[in-house]
């Protein structure tokens, strides 16, 4: 998925007891000049009639729905190269939402029923699959036992099939009594159940916060998967749920939905706190240590009623201070707009004193940032508040992530003068060097001084810092993008041991404050749903007290996927430039390696964002049903070797990822991984652009059989005018701007790229109708091109929409199955898989 924001953990996301759920990843007649890579006509192509057609697939008459083209629309951008280049538009008018535009309304309708049509004869493979697919989703999910100031732990939980996953809260006693059962209900009692949100699942929590005393929690309430937030609070001490008589004791309800009915709130319940914070996009909460009131983001309201539909520009974010028990509209304004960059964001962080903010502020999804810190000495704000902010960072050149402090001594990570990261000091003197400000863009000066604790491994990526009882140090490296996690000390930065030496895949989480003396670590791989294990440390001076004693708390079990019966293992590959690209292969024991298996190849190459080991039961379902590969390729762009690896993979480098994907599908059929022509391309959001892109590119060569882009960023030449879209002007640049970037985004442009010349393999489309991180009109737009140029192509082109329903964040269990389903059935028939009886457990 597309970033907004720099995370907290920098690219990685590994989540700490603060995180969003407790834990729970881009316009005729008139003339124009073509680039060399644009096909030689842009008429329909006539295919070979020596092609034959996709099984259940017909291009007499044409299938596919009429789609309005006006050849009237176009757009000039400059061009580097050519001076100006004049682009026809054809399907402007599909950027209008369907719920705008009666004619967009009537196009995605009429997508809708051609790609229902092709399902209804992927029978009975659509039902055997979606059955195994559930089975293998019916598991208990825990998030790691997070400890609050109220002495309580919270956790999330799902007992596999709910709707969306809900906050238990335990005592003490209970959670240490709970250590190695592996039992799938949950202990303690329910203190947020989201399945009361909405009866369809369709309104999810985006974050949740707690205070430092425990006594409150702030929640972000997400409609339809929108990035739209509303910010409410309650007290821990009331929770939201039904009377304990309607709960089975694995947390599902006992109603039917007509008697849910009458208890569903979108708020959250009428117990909470009168507090309802709007217009809040991409931002949590942070508390102020006092429990009076929390600091948050705002962008201007949209455009239209049904939030999530529109696709207006993002810009002037303001970051304010809420205080408990007020109206919204007597907010202190801390941040105004930044008129000199009006595409900041603003995020923050209190200090575990908390005796002084830090303020991130970021222009776009590259991870470095401004920083400054604002002295609060324990105390929250008000409007007569004269702000003195001291900075730390004014030139957007590096990342400073808060890790820690020690009265003024402040401990970040950074990846200045340090690709691979390093833990650095940072002594500060609020007297000499606060200055007062009404706008703290506004500030200059020079940038602080780092000092070393932790130096840069020039072999590992450092992913992550977790302090932990004042002076001990969770450190989590990737290696050849496998995490190893260690203890160090803080004040002398000395290693003191690795912890699960024996742990193979990836760090998903861990739970620990800088007051506790034990952590909760979870881990997983692509073949194990998540582990969690205990750490503690002994009170005292002793030798022994300076290691941890670690326990396994919970081991997930799927019924249906056993770790013993796959192989899964780390190849490298040669890309096109010699690089050499790492790739985890996943497979049942009983495929052989002789080129008949079907594979799919997922990868996304951007925005320094990792592909890692990760457990996924409709993944791992579709290869136990069609004895098949799974195969992640970490493409350029990625941030699995730090910021070289994902600069090489950016801007006049973004060819390298497509052709990073395209070696690994080369290799794939070559090895005798899988079979040539059976090879599914995979990927979501800029992964999606991935996938179409190289769909575009594709020679026999590579073997690609099918391609699934998941609300992918298709318009290259206009993704910057659209919701958010103008923060990835760091990973594409601008072609507005930039004369150079246009000739480059231009050459790669799925919806400028298709190629009436070429055999196209068959290739679903999906999206989402309330997706404001990647708006719907890129898919739709590139489907009508497609469709329009190739109409007569062997293979299906499918646009699949979903209703109610976001980027992906916050969608409910049931339209994951559904989706993982109708997507895999649809590219199974059209390659002519055949299922295997029994897939659910080999």
């Amino acid at each position: 998925m597309l970033s907004t924001l720099p995370s907290r953990s920098l690219a990685r996301r590994i989540y700490t007891s603060s995180s969003p759920a407790l834990a729970s990843l881009p316009r005729s007649s008139l003339p124009y000049i073509r680039p060399t890579l644009r096909s030689g006509s842009n008429a329909p192509a006539r295919m070979s009639s020596s092609t034959s057609n996709a099984p259940g697939w017909s291009t007499q008459p044409n299938p596919y729905p009429a789609a309005r083209r006006d050849d009237s629309a176009s757009l000039t951008y400059k061009s580097a190269a050519q001076g100006s280049v004049t682009v026809p538009e054809p399907y402007a008018w599909l950027e209008q939402p369907p719920s705008q535009s009666a004619e967009t309304k009537d196009w995605v309708l009429a997508q809708a029923k051609l790609t229902q049509n092709y399902l209804d004869g992927c029978q009975p493979d659509l039902d055997i699959l979606k059955s195994r697919i559930q089975k293998n989703f019916d598991f208990a999910r825990f998030s790691c036992p997070s400890l609050k100031g109220d002495g309580r732990y919270y956790y999330s939980y799902n007992s596999g099939l709910s709707p969306q996953s809900l906050i238990y809260t335990a005592s003490k006693q209970q959670v240490d009594a709970n250590a190695g059962k592996n039992q799938r209900d949950p202990i303690g009692d329910i203190f947020f159940d989201s399945n009361l949100l909405s009866a369809d699942g369709t309104v999810a929590l985006s974050f949740t916060t707690f205070s430092k005393s425990g006594k409150y929690m702030a929640y972000g309430i997400s409609k339809s998967g929108s990035d739209w937030t509303e910010i409410f609070v309650r007290e821990t001490a009331k929770p939201f749920k039904l009377d304990d008589k309607h709960y089975n004791p694995n947390g599902t309800i006992k109603l039917s939905k007509d008697e849910l009915a009458q208890y569903v709130d979108a708020t959250g319940g009428n117990d909470r706190l009168a507090d309802r914070i709007e217009n809040v996009k991409f931002s949590s909460a942070t508390f102020t240590h006092d429990d009076k009131g929390l600091l948050y983001q705002t962008f201007p309201s949209a455009s239209v009623s049904d939030k999530g539909t529109e696709t207006d520009a993002n810009k002037d974010a303001q970051l304010w201070y809420h205080r408990i028990g007020t109206p919204q509209s007597d907010d202190v304004l801390v941040v105004s707009k930044d008129t000199k960059v009006p595409e900041s964001m603003w995020s923050t962080n209190v200090t575990h004193d908390g005796n002084f903010l830090v303020l991130y502020n970021s222009k776009d999804t590259d991870t470095k940032e401004r920083v400054f810190v604002l002295p609060l000495h324990g105390k929250g704000l008000n409007a007569a508040d004269k702000l003195k902010w001291i900075p730390l960072a004014l030139s957007f050149k590096y990342v400073l992530n808060y890790v820690t402090s020690k009265g003024n001594r402040f401990y970040f990570m950074t990846n200045k003068d340090a690709p691979n990261y390093r833990l650095v000091s940072v002594d500060l003197d609020p007297a000499k060097q606060a200055q007062e400000t009404s706008n703290v863009w506004e500030l200059t000066g020079n940038d602080v001084e780092l000092r070393d604790v932790i130096a840069e491994d020039k072999d590992a990526l450092l992913s992550s810092v977790q302090v932990i009882d004042s002076n001990k140090l969770l450190v989590v490296y990737s290696r050849d993008v496998k995490d190893e996690l260690y203890q160090y000390e803080l004040e002398t930065g000395k290693r003191v041991e690795r912890l699960l030496p024996d742990l193979v895949g990836t760090i998903d989480q861990i739970a620990a404050r800088h007051e506790d003396d034990h952590a909760f670590v979870k881990f997983g791989s692509f073949v194990n749903p998540g582990q969690v294990v205990r750490l503690d440390w002994q009170a005292g001076s002793a030798p022994d007290a300076r290691k941890a004693k670690q326990t396994a708390y919970y081991d997930t079990q799927v019924e249906g996927i056993k770790a013993d019966d796959f192989v899964s293992e780390q190849v490298f590959i040669t890309s096109k430039d010699g690089t050499r690209v790492p790739m985890f292969v996943t497979h049942p024991k009983t495929v052989k390696k002789d080129g008949s298996a079907p594979a799919i190849l997922y990868f996304y190459g951007g925005f320094n964002i990792p592909i890692t080991p990760v457990f996924s039961p409709s993944m791992m379902s579709w290869i136990a049903s069609y004895n098949g590969v799974l195969a992640f390729v970490n493409c350029r762009g990625g941030g699995e070797y730090g910021d070289k690896w994902h600069e090489a993979g950016t801007l006049l480098n973004k060819q390298n990822v497509f052709d990073d994907a395209l070696s690994a599908a080369k290799y794939l059929h070559e090895s005798g991984y899988a079979a040539k022509g059976k090879i599914i391309l995979s990927g979501g959001s800029n992964g999606g652009l991935g996938v179409a892109a190289c769909i575009n590119q594709q020679q026999p060569e590579h073997g690609i059989g099918a391609g699934i882009a998941d609300v992918g960023v298709m318009d290259m030449l206009k993704f910057h005018t659209w919701t958010i879209g103008k923060a990835w002007c760091a990973d594409y640049g601008n072609p507005s701007e930039d004369p150079e970037i246009f000739d480059y985004v231009y050459k790669y442009s799925p919806l400028h790229n298709v190629d009436a010349n070429k055999v196209y393999p068959t290739t679903v489309l999906a999206c989402a109708d309330h997706d404001d991180r990647v708006v719907p009109a890129h898919s739709f737009k590139l489907m009508a091109e497609m469709q329009h140029k190739l109409a007569a192509n062997p293979n299906p082109l499918l646009l699949r929409v979903e209703i109610d329903a976001g980027h992906g964040a916050g969608k409910s269990t049931q339209k994951r199955i559904q989706e993982a389903a109708e997507k895999y059935a649809i590219v199974g028939r059209a390659l002519g898989l055949k299922i295997r009886e029994d897939g659910s457990r080999l």
